[in-house]
């Protein structure tokens, strides 16, 4: 009987798998063009005088950092419809029957323990797509006849290296981690690996888990908004009984409005840690939050803010109609005997 269970588990375990890694490799793929613009507007710094970010670029260049987004979205989306499912099991109240469905503080726990998981897998591939963004929109503008990149104008301290009082006559030693940051910022490389071998060499390891602790927070709060408006709305609507596709991605969608809406300032603050420039610029978050409040202005917290809603919206209505559509079709299968 015990092995039973634990087969029927296993089952439902990889049928949730299954579902979630098709649903996220779909909606990051098809929504990518909007993390683009996201990204690329929140790295942009709104000082006085800075020329509005250019919206204009190849079809391949919108695309840049979106394998690292979809290997990213597998793990965490499948750490995610995982877990959750473990959560609630855990958080269920005793005193009630088996089947009663969690609400409430236990409802936002669960979301939060899910949150917390998923944002282990996420912080080394977010620091990847925001250096293949940057490349991409760097290279992108060199390849067009008499444009600068902003980045090319920034005085970079390692180029103008003044010799020292007792070495005047010398050449100053450049570390191995500064050439290799001269190295890519004449050529930046624009595909997965070689983007990896970029950051180990300037940032070492550390250089995969920049500002994580912004990541760690815009997780939990995308996670836990995101599943306890869900699942309140899916108990509301339809208590009893599995969603059909479309109501699944509609209220995917409305969702997903509520975690803009609550953690777009993170996620600006997170973006801008994980620029490959940030050590020029901020000590850390919370000095990054500081200047961007002292510089630029309370409302440039939001930056982005439109591509971002229209990219978790559709991700977050993509995600949960593809799974439900997923799930759908695995029952109909199993019901049917193609899985004996």
């Amino acid at each position: 009987m015990v092995q039973q269970v634990d087969a029927n588990f296993r089952k439902e375990l990889t049928k949730e798998i299954f579902a979630g890694s098709a649903a996220a490799v779909f909606q990051t793929t098809i929504s990518y063009p909007f993390e683009f613009l996201k990204t690329g507007l929140q790295l942009q710094r709104s000082l006085p005088g800075a020329a509005p970010f250019n919206m204009f670029y190849t079809v391949k260049t919108y695309f840049s950092g979106c394998s690292a987004l979809n290997l990213a979205a597998i793990v965490k989306t499948t750490t995610r419809f995982t877990t959750f499912e473990q959560a609630c099991k855990m958080m269920k109240d005793p005193s009630l029957p088996a089947d009663a469905p969690l609400s409430g503080p236990r409802l936002l726990m669960a979301g939060t323990i899910t949150g917390f998981m998923e944002s282990m897998w996420v912080i080394p591939f977010e620091n990847i797509k925001v250096i293949m963004i940057e490349n991409g929109i760097m290279n992108s503008e060199r390849s067009i006849k008499g444009t600068v990149s902003e980045k090319d104008k920034i005085e970079h301290p390692l180029e103008n290296k003044k010799p020292t009082f007792h070495s005047m006559k010398t050449k100053p030693k450049v570390s191995p981690q500064e050439a290799a940051f001269l190295h890519y910022e004449k050529f930046p490389p624009s595909h997965f690996f070689p983007t990896i071998k970029e950051i180990y060499l300037t940032r070492g390891i550390q250089g995969f888990f920049k500002g994580a602790f912004p990541t760690i927070l815009r997780q939990l709060g995308n996670t836990a908004i995101r599943f306890t408006v869900y699942t309140s709305l899916k108990q509301w609507i339809s208590p009893n009984r599995s969603l059909n596709k479309y109501y699944a991605f509609g209220l995917g969608a409305v969702s997903s409005c509520f975690v803009v809406a609550v953690t777009q300032p993170i996620d600006v603050i997170k973006t801008r840690m994980q620029s490959k420039y940030s050590w020029m610029t901020y000590k850390n978050s919370l000095n990054c939050a500081y200047r961007i409040f002292v510089e630029e202005g309370f409302t440039k917290f939001w930056k982005g803010w439109l591509p971002r809603l229209f990219k978790v919206g559709l991700s977050g209505g993509l995600s949960f109609g593809v799974y439900q559509y997923t799930e759908n079709l695995i029952n109909s299968m199993q019901y049917e005997g193609y899985f004996q």
